[in-house]
């Protein structure tokens, strides 16, 4: 659905490739992705074994969380969660709810002329949609053109918490997806979305070599 949406839109498409590598380095598009994938699994694997060190159980999972499909081969496996699961997500939450949303909602709909404050309003235009207007002016302009960190990161936030939701955890293990979520937000807005992909599909791809590393350390071998 997403490559077809993609495919259709010839202003989405320009937009994407423009975003799709930031930063023309491949230490910061490749490598320290992957390094801060590493440390994220880390430091949350630590949050969900926490309570074993009490003897209690350690968190529960999303419920919408995928792991595993028996059905699927390894090849199938590191195909959907390190290629196809991380691209669709990246996409979705960071591409097009973080970016290109937004754009759509404040330039296309109320800037006709960006950074031009309307003087010559028609006056059977009512007052809410002037409103409007002018309040969409000036958050394009102080997101898309100042770059305003209090703005943008208000959003990563917001968007990051119904990254966080779509997984189904519950209130302890929702620490476990909002932060994976603001992470790879971060790194999308700043290095482009391939470094966010790449970030996302080396998280997934490194989990379980991550969760056995835990495993063996509480089991005492």
């Amino acid at each position: 659905m997403l490559i077809c949406f993609w495919i259709a839109s010839p202003d989405l498409r320009k937009h994407f490739f423009a975003q799709f590598i930031r930063v023309k380095a491949f230490d910061r598009v490749v490598l320290l992705p992957v390094l801060l994938a590493i440390l994220l699994l880390f430091f949350v694997y630590s949050y969900f074994y926490f309570p074993v060190l009490f003897d209690k159980e350690p968190l529960s999972v999303g419920k919408a969380q995928y792991i595993g499909n028996q059905e699927l081969t390894t090849a199938g496996e590191i195909l959907l969660l390190g290629i196809i699961g991380p691209f669709s997500e990246e996409f979705l939450f960071r591409f097009f709810l973080i970016v290109y949303l937004p754009y759509l909602a404040l330039y296309q709909t109320f800037i006709k002329k960006p950074l031009v404050t309307k003087k010559n309003v028609n006056k059977s235009i009512s007052k809410p949609f002037i409103f409007l207007e002018n309040v969409a002016n000036k958050v394009y302009y102080r997101v898309f053109e100042m770059k305003d960190k209090k703005l943008i990161s208000g959003w990563v936030i917001l968007v990051s918490f119904f990254f966080a939701l779509v997984h189904g955890p519950d209130l302890y293990s929702f620490p476990l997806y909002i932060l994976p979520g603001i992470l790879f937000s971060f790194v999308y807005l700043k290095y482009g979305f391939l470094a966010s992909w790449i970030c996302h599909g080396a998280a997934n791809s490194f989990s379980g070599i991550v969760n056995t590393i835990f495993i063996s350390f509480l089991n005492g071998t």
